[in-house]
Parts: structure tokens; C-alpha cells; sequence
């Protein structure tokens, strides 16, 4: 009688260890579901943050594009750019800062 009682405490022991792994695979599969979730959610917000920035950078260009060819906007560029200046101006170089650079 000791043998059978062996035999089924060992059925019992397998039987049980079944039922437990069997109860935590879909606890497993939810906690690398919400994992890969985390990370999608991750990656959507930073392509978010980009198209955002792409798009300002669209409207910059837009802007640009419909104003380049005015006066204005060309005198800019070359003051900016070009470090132009009409004739009547004169220009101060800050020598300190030219130092530093």
C-alpha cells in the first residue's frame, strides 16, 4: 500500500506542477505583452515628437519659399549671411568676441 500511495503523490505532484505552469503562461504572455506595449507606446511618442518638428520645419520652409523673392527677405539674407551693410552704415566688430571664437 506504501507503493501506491508513492505512485499517486508523485501523479499528484506532476499533476499539480502542470496546473501551475498552465496557470502562468497566460501571466507570462500579459506581462511580455504589457512590455512590448510600453515599448510601442515609447516608440509612437518620439515619432510623434518628429513628425511635429518636421511639420514646424514644413511651415518654416513654406514661409520662406513664398517670401524669398522679396526685398526685404533678400536684404536679410545678406546681412545675415553675407554680413552686408548699405552705404550709409557702419560697421563694429566686437574684437573680444572674434578672441573667443
Amino acid at each position: 500500500m506504501a507503493r501506491r500511495r508513492k505512485k499517486s503523490s508523485l501523479s499528484r505532484k506532476i499533476f499539480w506542477i502542470v496546473v501551475i505552469l498552465l496557470a502562468l503562461n497566460p501571466i507570462r504572455t500579459w506581462y511580455t505583452q504589457e512590455q512590448e506595449r510600453r515599448e510601442l507606446e515609447e516608440l509612437h511618442h518620439h515619432a510623434q515628437k518628429q513628425v511635429e518638428s518636421l511639420e514646424e520645419e514644413i511651415e518654416a520652409l513654406r514661409y520662406t519659399l513664398e517670401h524669398i523673392t522679396e526685398d526685404e527677405y533678400i536684404e536679410a539674407m545678406a546681412r545675415q549671411n553675407l554680413r552686408m551693410v548699405r552705404e550709409d552704415e557702419w560697421v563694429l566688430v566686437d574684437i573680444q568676441q572674434r578672441e573667443n571664437q
